[in-house]
């Protein structure tokens, strides 16, 4: 029985607060950033009165001392740190889980050839490499003015997901690695079935619920790794939102006393990724037999 149709998962699952609380912040964020530009007038590059606190009329996050709207340039700012997470997740979790099946399963060169890749991965400073590609690559005019921005985001989310599957692979392959001597496996190659059949329906679906719990460390991890590329300036947007706000500290908000165009921002990000963790924690607690308190 897989684990997503066992009672006994979703009941505990159900227990959970842990789980539903981190959701509920999770999703309430992303909601956020969809919708939030429905209740702003303003747009992150236009200028309005200088250094208003939270809560002034119109100005909900307040501005900053040049005049720029808090409010709009998170939630702008949001969606394209969500978008370049989202899509580094799940770039990295399909090669990953891709890569590690084949060589779990196959073994032999081809485990041998994966296996030598993710440690030329482990050992490569892949910060430095999306560094040197977002500065050459962003800020160049190769890409059409009119789709700069979505083309500079899938860029930059799939340069982080190319760069992060190799930790997946390894774990994916240990999974498998475990599975392929069960007896419904020897069996299912005594009754002919191809690998390929094997592998997607005997396979992947007693490993769905990790392929999830990898999904979302993927988002996190890649999350983390938006905001710091566009803290160092690899912005894939001008609303790139750490972009603004390491404007923001350069402009001087700190001794300005304006900390509210640093702090509200960097709260909803860390509320974000601190709740997928915990997502991941909760789930591990639910789909791991070890952990399950029942």
């Amino acid at each position: 029985m897989s684990l997503f149709t066992d009672p006994v998962t979703w009941l505990l699952l159900k227990r959970n607060i842990r789980f539903w609380v981190s959701l509920s912040i999770v999703m309430s964020i992303v909601i956020f950033s969809v919708v939030g530009p429905l209740f702003t007038s303003y747009k992150p590059i236009d200028h309005t009165t200088p250094r208003l606190p939270p809560l002034s009329p119109g100005h909900p996050f307040g501005t900053d001392n040049l005049g720029y709207d808090v409010y709009s340039s998170t939630v702008y700012g949001l969606r394209v740190s969500l978008l370049v997470g989202f899509i580094a997740a799940l770039v990295a979790t399909m090669i990953g889980v891709a890569l590690g099946l084949v060589a779990g399963f196959k073994g032999g060169l081809i485990d041998q050839i994966i296996d030598g890749s993710t440690n030329l991965l482990l050992t490569i400073p892949t910060i430095f490499i999306m560094i040197i590609l977002g500065s050459f690559y962003l800020q160049t005019e190769a890409v059409p003015a009119r789709y700069r921005e979505i083309i500079n985001i899938l860029f930059l989310g799939s340069i982080i997901g190319v760069l992060s599957w190799h930790w997946t692979a390894r774990a994916v392959r240990s999974q498998v690695m475990a599975l392929k001597i069960s007896d419904y496996i020897i069996v299912s190659k005594l009754s002919g079935n191809s690998d390929l059949k094997i592998i997607i329906r005997d396979i992947l679906p007693n490993i769905a619920s990790y392929v999830l719990l990898v999904f979302v460390i993927q988002l996190a991890n890649g999350l983390s790794t938006a905001v710091t590329l566009e803290f160092l300036g690899i912005k894939a947007s001008d609303w790139s939102l750490f972009a603004r706000v390491n404007q923001w500290l350069q402009m001087g908000v700190l001794w300005a006393g304006i900390w509210w165009a640093w702090l509200i921002p960097g709260i909803i990000i860390v509320a974000l990724i601190t709740s997928l963790y915990l997502i991941v924690l909760a789930l591990d607690e639910v789909f791991n037999p070890r952990l399950r308190k029942v």
